[in-house]
């Protein structure tokens, strides 16, 4: 766990604590340098050469292409970027943190913030003037300047109006005033973070630009609620029903009293009024992979090779597109349990496992060939569901 008091390099010096109370979901921060002893993983042509992969997520912004702000969806061809314009065009890759080790790493540097709340690295490189208009995001962003120089123009949610450019595939901001004391340009080892719906533009002032941008997950409210009823709703009972009593307050028969809303407000309050259920689909929702399609569960046979040959000695590790977290039980008859939730699904253990969970959530690569499965008896069908989940992979011997 990060000491929330010790001062970070990612931080340019701050302590996590600093950012929490004064900057993190209030206002921006620039971090001058912030990024040290970090070398580029991947050269532009790399992430062009990822961005022609079927399995791998990219985009193409030409502001201007054969219309305004024109975007292509990959995988892209090499004549793509053969026929690209020379100038003012952004190549996009997304989860680059999912294939790149070096990228997964740089990404845990901001788990001073909960991990379960961090998304995927997206890489942008762009050329000279290249950009992908003036927008916002509803989600915290780190936006880290790996390479080149970047100018960044930033807004406050009331400064500016929410309108977009009409007809064209993204939404970007048909006005952008510019605030001088927003207005920074980004040298190698930058950083700039921001708080959800503050308006950014940014544009490479050279060809050699290129941006990790780090953002963090947040279902909206609608999404919560939705989520939360259908898991009420797992469990059925049809006894369970409206039945507010009569009250003085009815003015006639058709008349729907404020007892009756206060009496239907209460009863769902009741219902939400379950923290370990409220944690079950909070620790699903957040776990879950953004490509599950790359993460179906082992099936039995596959589980018992991998679990045998983790307690033989081989390694193994935690992928990039593994999301691990886990929750304390508060209810009387799970008390001294947690609930582990790996890639959408959960398992309910001992509370003493608790330091193996967070050194699997901390550590990238394991030996289990030492470790005693007899120390408790939930500890084998955990490490067992951590492999079935693909939470841990076995290291493949290179050719």
């Amino acid at each position: 766990m990060t000491d929330l008091n010790t001062p970070l390099t990612i931080l340019g010096g701050m302590t996590a604590q600093t950012f929490i109370d004064e900057y993190w979901q209030k206002k921006p921060l620039l971090i001058r340098g912030g990024l040290v002893d970090f070398t580029l993983p991947l050269e532009a042509d790399e992430l062009a050469g990822m961005a022609m992969e079927e399995d791998i997520e990219s985009r193409i912004v030409i502001e201007n292409g054969i219309r305004p702000w024109e975007m292509r969806q990959g995988p892209f061809t090499e004549d793509t970027f053969a026929t690209l314009p020379e100038k003012e065009w952004t190549l996009l890759v997304q989860a680059v943190d999912h294939w790149v080790p070096e990228v997964q790493a740089l990404k845990e540097q901001f788990e001073f913030l909960p991990s379960w709340r961090l998304d995927d690295v997206m890489i942008s490189y762009a050329t000279e003037g290249g950009s992908v208009g003036p927008h916002y995001d509803q989600y915290d962003v780190f936006l880290v300047q790996v390479s080149g120089k970047r100018r960044w123009q930033v807004l406050a949610p009331d400064e500016y109006q929410d309108s977009a450019i009409p007809n064209i595939k993204l939404h970007i901001l048909d006005n952008f005033p510019v605030n001088p004391d927003m207005d920074w340009e980004l040298e190698t080892g930058d950083i700039l973070y921001l708080p959800p719906n503050f308006a950014h533009n940014g544009r490479a002032l050279d060809d050699e630009c290129m941006t990790y941008s780090i953002g963090f997950r947040a279902p909206s409210m609608q999404d919560v609620l939705t989520g939360i009823r259908d898991k009420l709703c797992e469990t059925d009972n049809v006894k369970d029903r409206f039945a507010a009593p009569e009250t003085a307050a009815r003015q006639h028969s058709a008349h729907i009293s404020k007892d009756d809303i206060q009496y239907l407000q209460t009863e769902l309050t009741r219902l939400i009024n379950q923290p370990d259920l409220l944690a079950e689909w909070l620790g699903e929702t957040m776990s879950e992979s953004k490509y599950p399609e790359y993460l179906e569960p082992l099936n039995q046979e596959e589980l018992n090779n991998a679990f045998n040959s983790a307690t033989q000695g081989q390694t193994f590790i935690r992928p990039g597109d593994a999301r691990l977290c886990y929750y304390a039980q508060q209810s009387a008859e799970d008390k001294g349990k947690i609930r582990v939730f790996c890639n959408g699904e959960h398992l309910l253990v001992d509370a003493e496992l608790t330091g193996f969970v967070e050194a699997v959530c901390h550590q990238v690569e394991f030996d289990f060939s030492g470790l005693d499965l007899t120390q408790n008896t939930d500890l084998e069908p955990l490490v067992r569901f951590l492999i079935r989940q693909q939470g841990l992979i076995e290291l493949a011997a290179e050719e």
